[in-house]
């Protein structure tokens, strides 16, 4: 398949109005790092919160927050990768209709 890359920078993705192009598949893997950051920090807290109760809040803590963190991770994971899938189908789809007008055009100027 054909890689169609544009040449814009990402401050001009950014700012363009007519969103004649995206910036999600940039910043997607930022995203996730943020994500799995503040959910690692929001885990910390349940385990520090669970520390205040004595050992048995801890250990409870500890199993709650590693279950908690990595159920939320599987999520945030699955949510980006689908916005990647919609805009790769986006993609292919463009790509595919600009083919069928070009095979149109190439049919269209034959004489049968």
């Amino acid at each position: 398949m054909e890689e169609r890359k544009t040449d814009r920078g990402f401050w001009k993705k950014l700012f363009d109005f007519s969103f004649s192009s995206f910036v999600t598949l940039d910043i997607i893997k930022i995203l996730y790092i943020l994500a799995v950051a503040f959910l690692g920090i929001v885990a910390l807290a349940i385990l520090f919160g669970g520390a205040v109760g004595g050992s048995a809040g801890f250990l409870l803590a500890l199993i709650f927050a590693t279950i908690w963190f990595l159920l939320n991770v599987i999520w945030v994971r699955v949510g980006l990768e689908l916005i990647i899938v919609i805009f790769k189908i986006w993609e292919n789809t463009s790509f595919l209709a600009g083919r069928l007008k070009e095979r149109e055009g190439e049919e269209g100027g034959q004489s049968h």
